[in-house]
């Protein structure tokens, strides 16, 4: 009887054990400098062998991670303040300060299409999932094309005095957001019918669904890769997780010192990650809002990004250094996270179900 009591025991402990996750943590794996002004942008273009970063001296690079040296440079001719990858045909996306948004062929280099959107600056440009559409944020207007012929198929317009400044796909396809001063506005977006759809076979209808006010002037606002949340972060020092459809705050940090400009979720939507002017990076459980893990980079953070497995993590920053860290490798995966005494309560708790259940068991015997 004893031995076996024993033997309970120790599988039940190995079983939660087992459940039990490593705690989140971002360890250094590579940094790579190749200008002296800020990298104000990062994408990945693979899982663990290209990134591409843009740079406030005008230019663009793709980047070799295992190698850490520089493949290509795009003279993109203007600050480039963001970028965005179709990974299914390819094509990389800048905008810059002088209004401009421009189409990359990422294997050539070779620019495929410049596009002036507005005389002042573009501050965002964003890739539909499957990279059929993109959209682009400049001044008071938004504008959403059609990826294989850059056709114009829908323009939104805005107050003067609000430009705006983050506009993003929701990963479903479903939505789309554009954030002017301190109001995301979100759109339902759908393929058009009947006549509109003869004449124009890529156009979309774009439908005003929401809008939400984030009582803090916006420079990033991102979908979750599961549509489900919206985070958005500005010059206030306050992040905002809003549910997506019905604009319902699930929870704040008004926490950062310094304007944040730099927000990513991991592609499985678990991970959070915010990083601010002062360096500060923190990473967050997505859902609840639970800070998971704190770093202090040297620098101001422009960008973040998440590889398509969420193994990785990169950071731009203010002196032109891409950081990239290693991520937990459960970006995709939901896994419970116990450590210390939390773990050895709730083995000693299932270990005595277990034995009263067997214990009841043999009194009725």
């Amino acid at each position: 009887m004893k031995s076996k009591i024993v033997t309970v025991l120790l599988v039940s402990a190995i079983l939660l054990s087992a459940c039990a996750g490593k705690k989140f943590s971002a360890e250094p794996y590579k940094e790579m400098r190749f200008a002296t002004l800020p990298a104000s942008s990062v994408v990945f273009l693979s899982d663990r062998g290209m990134l591409a970063a843009s740079y406030l001296d005008g230019t663009i690079r793709s980047l070799d991670i295992n190698t850490g040296k520089a493949v290509l440079k795009m003279p993109a001719g203007n600050p480039v303040e963001a970028l965005s990858y179709t990974g299914n045909n390819g094509i990389l996306i800048s905008a810059d300060r002088a209004g401009f948004v421009k189409l990359w062929e990422i294997k050539t280099g070779q620019l495929i299409k410049s596009i002036k959107l507005s005389d002042t600056a573009a501050f965002s440009c964003a890739a539909n999932p499957d990279g059929t559409l993109f959209a682009a944020a400049s001044g008071g207007k938004a504008a959403i094309y059609v990826t294989k012929n850059t056709i114009k198929i829908k323009e939104l317009n805005t107050a003067a005095n609000m430009p705006y400044r983050q506009v993003n796909f929701s990963g479903d396809k479903k939505r789309f957001l554009a954030a002017a001063g301190d109001t995301i506005n979100i759109f339902n977006i759908s393929k058009s019918t009947g006549l509109k759809k003869f004449f124009i076979p890529e156009s979309i209808d774009i439908k005003n669904e929401l809008s939400i006010k984030n009582n803090h002037a916006i420079n990033s606002a991102v979908f979750s890769g599961d549509s489900s949340l919206i985070a958005a972060a500005g010059d206030g020092g306050v992040l905002n997780v809003y549910r997506a459809e019905d604009g319902y705050k699930v929870w704040s940090d008004p926490s950062f010192s310094g304007a944040l400009r730099a927000l990513a979720f991991s592609p499985g939507s678990k991970y959070l990650a915010a990083g601010d002017n002062s360096g500060r990076l923190v990473f967050y459980s997505s859902k609840t809002g639970e800070k998971l893990a704190e770093l202090q980079v040297p620098s101001g953070i422009y960008g973040t990004a998440f590889s398509p497995s969420g193994k990785l993590f990169a950071a731009s920053t203010s002196t032109g250094v891409v950081k990239i860290w290693e991520t937990p490798k459960d970006a995709k995966k939901i896994v419970i996270d116990f450590s210390g005494l939390k773990t050895i309560l709730l083995s000693l708790l299932a270990a005595a179900v277990i034995l009263a259940v067997i214990f009841i068991r043999l009194r009725r015997k």
